[in-house]
This record gives structure tokens, C-alpha cells and sequence, in this order.
């Protein structure tokens, strides 16, 4: 497959041509006139500082599945909509997706495929997820793809909130694995950033009836 045809099938473009194609501009460009801009700073200050740890900050003594949760929770608590449960956890352990916890307690690869899943899953089944879990670890460790992950993650949900107003472009021979997570974090970012908004958005609805009355 070509780059330019990749680039075609996965609807990944440069930067600069972002605002010549509707269907591809970032989420926040298409709020512009629909919220306050006290709400707008609002949801852009969610992403504002964003930073994922790296695999060596990663707990190395292994975390039990409530203590597992609430620290993937953690990493993405100013975001609505990513969110993990216990039965989640227990539910992928027991389709294959993720290892058995050894005591009870999930170790540092475990944690870091949790902190990929909850955001992929919010674009992605399952089974594609998986597929793209093996396509990673096919051609690096762990480790490295989680890493990876984490500096995707710090290019495109800071740009997709308005942050920052550039994104990194992915190299022109990139490989499709690369291609692949790059959409589906592009993906995620957006829908995280809709999820914030419509939240904000109601928000700011639900408080004029206790304003108005004020203000009469």
C-alpha cells in the first residue's frame, strides 16, 4: 500500500490541509459559534497540561484490580466519558485481551494495555483493538508501544482540544500500525472532545433557571 493511498483509506491528511476538508477539521473548530467562550475555555483547559506516564513511571510492584482501576481512571479524570471498571478489567481478562493478573495484582504491561483500551475502546470493538494490540507487539516491546502510544496521545488530544495548533505529522513510509493508532487516536481525541463539550453545554443550560430568577 502506498502512503498517499494510506493516507487516502484512513483519512489521515497534513495539517495543512485540514481546513480545506470539512469532515477533517478538529473537533473544536465546529463549536466555534455554538458555546460561551467562558465554556470553551472550559473544555480547552481539560487537555491543557496533558501528560500520559511513560512505561518506566508505571507502578513496577503490580496494583490490585480496584487500586488498577482508579489509577487508569486518574490519568484521564479531567475527561469525560474515559473511564474503566472492575468488570470491565475482569471482563477483558476473561475474553483473552487481557493476562491473568499473577495474585491478584496487575502488573505494569497489564496497566499500560489498560491505559490504551479505555481510550481506544470509545472508537473501537474490542476485536479491533486486539488487532491492533498484535500488530504492535509484532514489531516492538511493551514497553516502547506503550510509550509511543503515550506520544501520540500528547500530539493529537491537545491539538484536537484547542491547545495547541499544530500536530506532528506522521512520516510519509510510516508504517500501517503506526497509520492505524494515529486514526484511532485522532478518533478518540475528537470523540473525548464532543463528549466534554455536549457535558459543558448542559452544564451551562442547567444553571439559567436558577439564574434568571436573579436577574428578573
Amino acid at each position: 500500500m502506498t502512503p498517499a493511498r494510506k493516507s487516502v483509506i484512513l483519512g489521515i491528511v497534513p495539517q495543512k490541509h485540514f481546513h480545506s476538508c470539512a469532515g477533517l477539521l478538529p473537533a473544536h473548530d465546529f463549536f466555534e459559534t455554538a458555546m460561551k467562550s467562558e465554556t470553551k475555555r472550559r473544555v480547552t483547559a481539560c487537555a491543557a497540561g496533558f501528560a500520559l506516564p511513560r512505561y518506566a513511571d508505571l507502578p513496577q510492584m503490580g496494583l490490585y484490580l480496584d487500586q488498577t482501576v482508579q489509577y487508569v481512571n486518574g490519568c484521564f479524570s479531567t475527561f469525560r466519558g474515559v473511564e474503566l471498571t472492575p468488570s470491565m478489567v475482569s471482563n477483558y481478562v476473561k475474553k483473552g485481551i487481557l493476562s491473568h493478573p499473577v495474585r491478584k495484582k496487575y502488573s505494569r504491561e497489564q496497566i499500560a494495555s489498560l491505559l490504551y483500551i479505555v481510550v481506544s475502546k470509545t472508537v473501537l470493538p474490542m476485536e479491533n483493538i486486539d488487532t491492533l494490540f498484535k500488530m504492535q507487539r509484532a514489531h516492538c516491546s511493551a514497553g516502547a508501544a506503550y510509550d509511543y502510544f503515550c506520544d501520540e496521545m500528547e500530539n493529537c488530544l491537545p491539538f484536537v482540544f484547542g491547545c495547541t495548533r499544530e500536530i506532528r505529522d506522521l512520516a510519509v513510509d510510516a508504517a500501517d500500525e503506526k497509520l492505524l493508532l494515529r486514526s484511532t487516536i485522532l478518533a478518540a481525541s475528537n470523540k473525548i472532545y464532543l463528549d466534554c463539550c455536549f457535558d459543558a453545554m448542559r452544564q451551562e443550560e442547567s444553571l439559567w433557571p436558577d439564574i434568571l430568577p436573579d436577574l428578573a
